[in-house]
């Protein structure tokens, strides 16, 4: 099992802390896992990327080029920059509220839109859309995973993630991610 994540938004979004996320609980799942940041100098608020790797077996090379399983949009800027790691089995998990027009971007694969910004500043943790957008993900991850070739991660892998933090940031971690659970759980994908 190999499987390519590329996460895409804007500096100050925690683009790079959810691909460290995601790589520790492939970790806490026993797979191989690389994280490969892409930003430019302006790092606040500039486009950046972070792809991340999981594997069952050693990785040789870590970045998605044309090859992404998941890309995941949250910002107008961002997409432009990592829809070039799209191919024709990419799911692309958009925002709809900070992405206008994924399709100037993206040509291959499927698009989903979700509103990962609305639903975390209607919840007061808007620093948490990143969290957020990676309990959908796992929603997708534990759909998927057997016949997609995808890895499998537990809510335990995440959870233990969660409670390695510091104390202040578990509680709205937590319920971001659940929260974005309970999104896919309303429009499921697959």
């Amino acid at each position: 099992m190999k499987a390519k994540f590329r996460l895409a938004g804007r500096g100050g979004q925690g683009i790079k802390f959810a691909g460290s996320f995601l790589a520790k609980a492939a970790m806490k799942a026993n797979y191989h896992t690389t994280v490969s940041v892409d930003y430019t100098p302006s790092v606040r608020g500039g486009p950046i990327f972070c792809d991340v790797v999981i594997s069952s077996e050693p990785i040789s090379y870590p970045f998605c080029d044309r090859d992404a399983d998941i890309l995941l949009m949250l910002d107008q800027e961002g997409a432009r920059r990592a829809g070039e790691s799209a191919c024709s089995k990419t799911a692309c998990f958009i925002d709809t509220h900070t992405v206008k027009t994924p399709e100037t971007y993206i040509n291959q694969g499927q698009m989903f839109r979700y509103p990962f910004s609305k639903r975390a500043d209607d919840n007061h943790i808007p620093g948490s859309v990143n969290i957020l957008s990676l309990g959908l993900l796992s929603n997708y991850l534990h759909r998927k995973a057997a016949r997609d070739e995808l890895p499998v991660l537990a809510d335990d892998h995440y959870h233990q993630v969660i409670e390695s933090m510091p104390r202040r940031f578990r509680a709205a971690n937590s319920r971001a991610f659940e929260l974005g659970k309970m999104l896919f759980d309303e429009a499921p994908v697959g």
